[in-house]
């Protein structure tokens, strides 16, 4: 190991070389771009997805990284960090970590959320005059409509919520690996036809995006995450004062929740919490964690709802999602073809242990095609034509679809640890291949249904 002396006599040799080195990663892009090789390799739509960076800004960032020797290509399309990036990330880390200026940043900080949230109007708690609850739900977006929904009037619960938005309909697995991202893992779009569906209960939705993770890079808040913060706070608080509820990512876990209230600059909030004997303190505005994007729905104005035309288009946007019309985020599959990945990876790659993952999973999706079952049999019993004898059956085969993933989470029940055996995985990867033909014919029973109605 090199001593102080030999690291002075390289100061002082090559001053312009260990400046060229700390410029190529002196950018806070190429400092996320190190940090998420860190974790693991990457390849490019992973560093778009995690920073909210085109691909053009991605591409530059990383050609000054590789022709520093900080970064290497592995594979096509992927890349690692070299030893030269490993030290050169952990030694910037570490050195910030202890550092007199995160320190003052972290009390500048404090200092300018005391200011706003403790004076004078900052004080005000302001919570609406209708009782929220949110419904007992493992799909966190169904549970917190339902909520939100039932509080503005709607009789409504969490099936017709995933089965008006779909939601009950998809399956969406990762390729090659056990991560409880799945049941949340899709495009914008996809949550655009999610709630354009839920519209049809009788309220007009708007959904609020702003793309990038929250926080975007640090542990903690940068100055522009806390002002994208801030214009969540805002539209919120507006939305409070008008006493209607909103449904917001990122709450807790993560996981959507339902936003009843303000108090200072926090949110008073109903969430899974509630159903597990967990107290639901205040969030402040800056703690969410809101992995992809800021995402926010606000409940405007009623509107009229053709019912009959209602369940046709939620069939419709069933078998979209059954069909993969809607398109998986890269690394992911969605549709039949999940099943199969599903069980391959059980079968097939014994290294993959995230037990979480893989039971959490099966909870959302065992719950989901109890939805489905119990929705098309609700629209096949309220409509009268040649096309309910095909949505009864779609009814059937995802009430067994349902079963076979309730033998499913007996052999992996939810929990955050745990083992599986060999024999438990082959087991597991049985059922889902079970799943795969009943999902398939459940879609040809909804396209039929389709054709006559």
């Amino acid at each position: 190991m090199e001593d102080d002396g030999d690291l002075f006599d390289i100061l002082k040799e090559s001053p312009k070389s260990v400046a060229e080195l700390l410029k190529a990663a002196a950018h806070q892009g190429r400092v996320r771009i190190l940090s998420l090789l860190l974790e693991e390799n990457q390849d490019l739509s992973s560093f778009v997805d995690e920073t909210g960076l085109s691909k053009n800004a991605i591409v530059n960032h990383l050609t000054i990284l590789i022709d520093n020797g900080l970064v290497e290509r592995v594979g096509r399309g992927e890349y690692a960090l070299t030893h030269d990036g490993l030290d050169l990330i952990k030694a910037a880390a570490s050195v910030y970590r202890d550092s007199t200026l995160r320190k003052q940043e972290r009390r500048r900080l404090s200092q300018r959320l005391y200011a706003s949230g403790w004076s004078g109007e900052g004080l005000k708690e302001i919570t609406l005059d209708r009782e929220i609850r949110y419904q007992p739900c493992w799909i966190s977006y169904t549970g917190a409509m339902a909520g939100a929904l039932r509080s503005l009037g709607v009789n409504c619960d969490t099936t017709d919520i995933g089965g008006h938005s779909g939601y009950a309909f998809i399956v969406n697995v990762l390729k090659g690996e056990f991560c409880p991202s799945g049941p949340t893992a899709f495009y914008t779009d996809t949550y655009e036809k999610l709630h354009w569906g839920v519209q049809n209960l009788g309220w007009k939705i708007v959904h609020w995006f702003d793309e990038g993770s929250y926080p975007r890079v640090e542990e903690a808040p940068s100055p522009q995450d806390v002002e994208r913060a801030q214009r969540l706070f805002d539209l919120v608080r507006v939305e409070i004062e008008q006493n209607r509820p909103v449904v917001l990512w990122g709450l807790h876990i993560p996981a959507y929740g339902i936003v009843k209230g303000i108090r200072g600059n926090s949110y008073l909030t109903r969430s899974f919490k509630s159903l597990i004997g967990q107290p639901e303190e205040p969030v402040l505005y800056i703690d969410l964690k809101a992995p992809g994007c800021l995402d926010a729905y606000f409940f405007r104005e009623t509107i009229d709802v053709d019912a009959e035309k209602a369940d046709r288009d939620a069939v419709d946007r069933g078998l979209r999602f059954a069909r993969c019309l809607t398109p998986a985020v890269e690394r992911y599959v969605n549709g039949p073809r999940a099943w199969a990945e599903w069980a391959d990876i059980l079968e097939n790659h014994p290294e993959q242990e995230l037990y979480h993952g893989n039971s959490y999973n099966a909870a959302c999706y065992h719950e989901a095609r109890q939805m489905a079952s119990e929705f098309l049999d609700r629209v096949a019993k309220r409509r009268k034509g040649a096309y309910t004898r095909h949505l009864g059956e779609a009814s059937k085969i995802n009430g067994q679809m349902a079963r076979l993933l309730g033998e499913f989470t007996k052999i992996f029940p939810f929990k955050m640890e745990g083992e599986m055996s060999t024999d438990d995985r082959m087991k597991g990867a049985k059922i889902l291949k079970r799943i795969k033909p009943l999902d398939e014919r459940a879609a040809e029973q909804l396209e039929k249904a389709l054709e006559k109605w």
